[in-house]
Protein backbone atom coordinates (compact mmCIF):
# COMPACT_ATOMS: atom_id res chain seq x y z
CA UNK A 1 0.00 0.00 0.00
CA UNK A 2 1.65 3.16 -0.92
CA UNK A 3 1.73 5.79 2.27
CA UNK A 4 0.75 9.43 1.40
CA UNK A 5 2.19 11.20 4.41
CA UNK A 6 4.43 10.53 6.80
CA UNK A 7 2.99 11.24 10.63
CA UNK A 8 4.72 11.22 14.09
CA UNK A 9 2.97 11.00 17.49
CA UNK A 10 4.81 12.84 19.96
CA UNK A 11 4.86 12.74 24.07
CA UNK A 12 6.03 15.81 24.85
CA UNK A 13 7.77 15.22 28.70
CA UNK A 14 11.43 15.89 29.68
CA UNK A 15 12.98 15.71 26.37
CA UNK A 16 14.34 17.70 23.82
CA UNK A 17 17.02 15.55 21.23
CA UNK A 18 14.91 12.22 21.67
CA UNK A 19 12.44 14.57 19.91
CA UNK A 20 13.94 16.79 17.44
CA UNK A 21 16.46 14.05 16.29
CA UNK A 22 14.01 11.78 14.74
CA UNK A 23 12.07 14.32 13.14
CA UNK A 24 15.41 15.99 11.38
CA UNK A 25 15.55 12.47 10.42
CA UNK A 26 12.73 11.19 8.73
CA UNK A 27 11.37 14.52 8.11
CA UNK A 28 7.75 14.00 8.85
CA UNK A 29 4.82 15.70 6.75
CA UNK A 30 3.21 16.09 9.94
CA UNK A 31 3.70 15.76 13.76
CA UNK A 32 1.60 15.59 16.61
CA UNK A 33 2.86 16.10 20.76
CA UNK A 34 1.10 14.92 22.90
CA UNK A 35 1.99 17.64 26.07
CA UNK A 36 0.96 16.83 30.04
CA UNK A 37 -2.20 18.65 31.27
CA UNK A 38 -1.20 19.54 34.47
CA UNK A 39 -1.48 23.35 36.18
CA UNK A 40 0.00 22.00 39.03
CA UNK A 41 3.60 21.15 37.07
CA UNK A 42 6.11 23.12 35.65
CA UNK A 43 5.70 22.98 31.87
CA UNK A 44 9.99 23.51 31.20
CA UNK A 45 10.91 26.37 29.12
CA UNK A 46 12.81 24.33 26.32
CA UNK A 47 9.11 22.81 25.30
CA UNK A 48 8.90 26.02 23.48
CA UNK A 49 12.05 25.40 21.53
CA UNK A 50 10.83 21.82 20.51
CA UNK A 51 7.37 23.44 19.15
CA UNK A 52 9.60 26.26 17.04
CA UNK A 53 12.63 23.60 15.76
CA UNK A 54 9.78 21.24 14.80
CA UNK A 55 7.58 24.02 13.36
CA UNK A 56 10.91 25.00 11.36
CA UNK A 57 11.86 21.31 10.15
CA UNK A 58 8.08 20.46 9.23
CA UNK A 59 6.87 23.73 7.50
CA UNK A 60 3.26 24.18 9.97
CA UNK A 61 3.69 23.68 14.01
CA UNK A 62 2.48 20.75 15.34
CA UNK A 63 -0.85 19.59 16.57
CA UNK A 64 -0.89 20.31 20.34
CA UNK A 65 -2.74 18.09 22.67
CA UNK A 66 -2.69 18.32 26.42
CA UNK A 67 -3.80 14.81 27.95
CA UNK A 68 -2.44 13.15 31.23
CA UNK A 69 0.79 11.22 30.28
CA UNK A 70 0.70 9.34 33.48
CA UNK A 71 -2.73 7.66 32.23
CA UNK A 72 -1.83 5.17 29.72
CA UNK A 73 -5.53 4.94 29.05
CA UNK A 74 -5.49 8.51 27.79
CA UNK A 75 -2.54 8.42 26.24
CA UNK A 76 -3.56 4.97 24.28
CA UNK A 77 -6.54 6.72 23.03
CA UNK A 78 -5.22 9.79 21.90
CA UNK A 79 -2.65 7.53 19.67
CA UNK A 80 -5.56 5.14 18.25
CA UNK A 81 -8.03 8.09 17.87
CA UNK A 82 -4.90 9.66 15.83
CA UNK A 83 -3.97 6.74 13.72
CA UNK A 84 -7.42 6.79 12.70
CA UNK A 85 -7.33 9.67 11.37
CA UNK A 86 -4.82 8.65 8.91
CA UNK A 87 -5.48 5.52 7.71
CA UNK A 88 -3.52 5.86 4.18
CA UNK A 89 -0.24 7.60 5.90
CA UNK A 90 2.84 6.15 7.58
CA UNK A 91 1.96 7.07 11.39
CA UNK A 92 5.22 6.73 13.65
CA UNK A 93 4.89 6.77 17.33
CA UNK A 94 7.99 7.94 19.90
CA UNK A 95 7.34 5.88 22.41
CA UNK A 96 10.22 6.93 24.69
CA UNK A 97 9.73 10.76 25.15
CA UNK A 98 7.16 10.74 27.26
CA UNK A 99 6.91 9.57 31.03
CA UNK A 100 6.65 5.76 31.65
CA UNK A 101 3.17 5.09 31.73
CA UNK A 102 2.79 7.00 28.64
CA UNK A 103 5.40 4.46 26.76
CA UNK A 104 3.64 2.04 28.06
CA UNK A 105 -0.06 3.31 26.53
CA UNK A 106 1.63 4.27 23.40
CA UNK A 107 3.20 0.98 23.20
CA UNK A 108 -0.08 -0.51 23.62
CA UNK A 109 -1.49 1.39 20.86
CA UNK A 110 0.68 0.50 18.12
CA UNK A 111 0.18 -3.51 19.36
CA UNK A 112 -3.61 -2.85 18.79
CA UNK A 113 -4.11 -5.48 16.14
CA UNK A 114 -7.19 -1.97 14.22
CA UNK A 115 -4.35 0.86 14.28
CA UNK A 116 -2.01 1.03 11.74
CA UNK A 117 0.79 2.84 13.79
CA UNK A 118 4.86 1.61 13.84
CA UNK A 119 6.35 2.54 17.51
CA UNK A 120 10.25 3.53 17.53
CA UNK A 121 12.64 4.10 20.39
CA UNK A 122 15.31 6.42 20.44
CA UNK A 123 18.64 6.35 21.87
CA UNK A 124 20.12 9.12 24.07
CA UNK A 125 23.69 9.79 23.69
CA UNK A 126 23.17 11.27 27.78
CA UNK A 127 21.58 11.44 30.77
CA UNK A 128 22.14 14.26 32.41
CA UNK A 129 18.63 14.78 34.42
CA UNK A 130 16.67 17.77 35.76
CA UNK A 131 14.00 19.64 35.46
CA UNK A 132 15.67 22.87 33.89
CA UNK A 133 17.74 20.19 31.21
CA UNK A 134 16.48 18.00 29.18
CA UNK A 135 16.44 14.39 30.92
CA UNK A 136 18.55 13.34 28.02
CA UNK A 137 21.05 14.83 25.69
CA UNK A 138 22.30 13.86 22.24
CA UNK A 139 20.55 11.67 19.65
CA UNK A 140 21.86 8.40 18.64
CA UNK A 141 19.47 6.54 16.53
CA UNK A 142 15.89 5.81 15.95
CA UNK A 143 14.91 2.61 16.20
CA UNK A 144 11.65 1.20 15.22
CA UNK A 145 10.09 -1.16 18.05
CA UNK A 146 9.35 -5.13 17.42
CA UNK A 147 5.51 -5.45 18.57
CA UNK A 148 3.09 -8.22 18.36
CA UNK A 149 -0.34 -7.50 17.79
CA UNK A 150 -3.14 -7.63 20.71
CA UNK A 151 -6.70 -7.88 20.02
CA UNK A 152 -9.12 -5.13 20.76
CA UNK A 153 -13.11 -4.25 20.68
CA UNK A 154 -14.69 -3.89 17.88
CA UNK A 155 -17.07 -0.99 17.28
CA UNK A 156 -20.26 -2.73 18.17
CA UNK A 157 -18.58 -3.95 21.46
CA UNK A 158 -17.53 -0.19 22.06
CA UNK A 159 -20.89 0.89 21.35
CA UNK A 160 -22.07 -1.00 24.04
CA UNK A 161 -20.00 -0.59 26.68
CA UNK A 162 -21.10 2.85 26.27
CA UNK A 163 -25.11 1.98 25.62
CA UNK A 164 -24.14 -0.12 29.32
CA UNK A 165 -22.35 2.53 31.14
CA UNK A 166 -25.18 5.02 30.07
CA UNK A 167 -28.22 2.62 31.58
CA UNK A 168 -26.37 1.90 34.57
CA UNK A 169 -27.71 4.98 36.82
CA UNK A 170 -29.16 5.05 40.29
CA UNK A 171 -32.19 3.60 39.82
CA UNK A 172 -31.49 0.54 37.31
CA UNK A 173 -29.29 -1.46 35.34
CA UNK A 174 -28.47 -2.34 32.27
CA UNK A 175 -29.99 -5.25 30.96
CA UNK A 176 -29.62 -7.32 27.66
CA UNK A 177 -33.05 -6.34 26.18
CA UNK A 178 -32.08 -2.37 26.79
CA UNK A 179 -28.62 -3.71 24.85
CA UNK A 180 -30.61 -4.76 22.16
CA UNK A 181 -33.43 -2.14 21.34
CA UNK A 182 -30.58 0.74 21.43
CA UNK A 183 -28.60 -1.44 19.19
CA UNK A 184 -31.27 -1.53 16.76
CA UNK A 185 -31.71 1.97 17.31
CA UNK A 186 -28.38 3.16 16.40
CA UNK A 187 -27.96 0.42 13.77
CA UNK A 188 -25.53 -1.49 15.02
CA UNK A 189 -24.05 -4.07 12.64
CA UNK A 190 -24.86 -7.27 14.74
CA UNK A 191 -28.41 -6.30 14.08
CA UNK A 192 -28.12 -5.66 10.27
CA UNK A 193 -31.20 -7.84 8.74
CA UNK A 194 -33.10 -8.64 11.97
CA UNK A 195 -34.91 -5.37 12.19
CA UNK A 196 -37.85 -4.67 9.73
CA UNK A 197 -39.26 -0.84 9.44
CA UNK A 198 -38.88 1.66 12.11
CA UNK A 199 -36.39 0.59 15.14
CA UNK A 200 -38.42 2.69 17.68
CA UNK A 201 -40.14 0.25 19.72
CA UNK A 202 -38.73 -2.68 18.61
CA UNK A 203 -39.09 -5.63 20.22
CA UNK A 204 -36.46 -8.33 20.78
CA UNK A 205 -36.69 -12.06 19.78
CA UNK A 206 -34.93 -15.04 21.30
CA UNK A 207 -32.36 -15.16 18.14
CA UNK A 208 -31.74 -11.47 19.14
CA UNK A 209 -30.42 -12.84 23.10
CA UNK A 210 -28.28 -15.30 20.78
CA UNK A 211 -26.14 -12.79 18.28
CA UNK A 212 -25.77 -10.47 21.26
CA UNK A 213 -24.17 -13.27 23.11
CA UNK A 214 -22.31 -14.31 20.16
CA UNK A 215 -21.15 -11.46 18.61
CA UNK A 216 -20.52 -9.07 21.52
CA UNK A 217 -21.28 -9.74 25.40
CA UNK A 218 -19.84 -13.23 25.77
CA UNK A 219 -16.20 -11.69 24.45
CA UNK A 220 -16.72 -9.16 26.62
CA UNK A 221 -17.44 -10.75 29.67
CA UNK A 222 -14.22 -13.30 28.91
CA UNK A 223 -12.09 -9.94 28.64
CA UNK A 224 -13.32 -9.01 31.76
CA UNK A 225 -14.64 -5.88 30.43
CA UNK A 226 -18.27 -6.35 31.88
CA UNK A 227 -19.83 -7.70 34.85
CA UNK A 228 -23.29 -9.79 34.23
CA UNK A 229 -25.10 -10.38 37.85
CA UNK A 230 -27.52 -12.96 36.96
CA UNK A 231 -31.12 -12.47 38.82
CA UNK A 232 -33.46 -15.88 37.94
CA UNK A 233 -34.12 -15.55 34.12
CA UNK A 234 -32.82 -11.60 34.35
CA UNK A 235 -29.39 -10.51 33.23
CA UNK A 236 -28.19 -7.22 34.34
CA UNK A 237 -24.52 -5.78 32.87
CA UNK A 238 -22.29 -3.20 34.20
CA UNK A 239 -18.55 -2.22 33.41
CA UNK A 240 -15.48 -3.35 35.06
CA UNK A 241 -12.75 -1.14 35.96
CA UNK A 242 -11.00 -2.51 32.68
CA UNK A 243 -14.27 -2.02 30.62
CA UNK A 244 -14.18 1.79 31.79
CA UNK A 245 -10.84 2.44 30.52
CA UNK A 246 -11.48 0.11 27.42
CA UNK A 247 -13.96 2.82 26.48
CA UNK A 248 -12.06 5.69 26.96
CA UNK A 249 -8.93 4.45 25.04
CA UNK A 250 -11.65 3.01 22.00
CA UNK A 251 -14.07 6.04 22.19
CA UNK A 252 -13.56 6.80 18.48
CA UNK A 253 -14.71 3.44 17.53
CA UNK A 254 -18.33 4.30 18.58
CA UNK A 255 -17.80 8.02 18.10
CA UNK A 256 -21.89 8.71 16.97
CA UNK A 257 -23.05 6.63 19.44
CA UNK A 258 -21.28 7.93 22.33
CA UNK A 259 -21.50 11.92 21.34
CA UNK A 260 -25.46 10.63 21.00
CA UNK A 261 -25.90 9.03 24.50
CA UNK A 262 -24.51 12.21 25.79
CA UNK A 263 -26.76 14.28 24.52
CA UNK A 264 -29.92 12.30 25.28
CA UNK A 265 -28.01 12.60 29.51
CA UNK A 266 -29.62 15.64 28.90
CA UNK A 267 -33.24 14.83 28.08
CA UNK A 268 -35.38 14.43 30.88
CA UNK A 269 -36.73 11.26 28.64
CA UNK A 270 -34.32 9.25 29.01
CA UNK A 271 -33.03 7.74 32.19
CA UNK A 272 -29.54 8.01 30.58
CA UNK A 273 -26.68 9.19 32.53
CA UNK A 274 -23.20 9.21 30.48
CA UNK A 275 -20.22 11.37 30.34
CA UNK A 276 -17.03 10.24 28.91
CA UNK A 277 -13.79 12.17 28.36
CA UNK A 278 -12.43 12.63 24.90
CA UNK A 279 -8.70 11.79 24.98
CA UNK A 280 -8.27 14.58 21.79
CA UNK A 281 -10.64 16.78 21.95
CA UNK A 282 -8.86 19.83 21.45
CA UNK A 283 -7.35 18.18 18.17
CA UNK A 284 -11.15 17.45 17.20
CA UNK A 285 -12.41 21.36 17.75
CA UNK A 286 -9.37 22.30 15.72
CA UNK A 287 -10.07 19.47 12.65
CA UNK A 288 -13.97 20.57 12.69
Amino acid sequence: MKRHLRVHVVPLWREHDRIIGPVEDDRPDHVYLLEHEDPSVERPNYHETVVDRITDVVGTPPAVEYVDLFDMYEVMGAITTIADWHPDDLVRVNVTAGTKRAAIGATMACMDEHTDAEPYVVDPKSRPHGLDTPATEGFEEASLLTTYQINSPTPDQVATLAIIEAHDTDSKHAKKKTLITEAAHYGLDFMNGRVDGDPAGYKPTNGDYNVLDNRVTSTLEHKEYVCITRHGTRQYLSLTEEGRQTLRAFRHRAESVITDLEARTKSPEDDIEFVLDNPVDTLVENRS
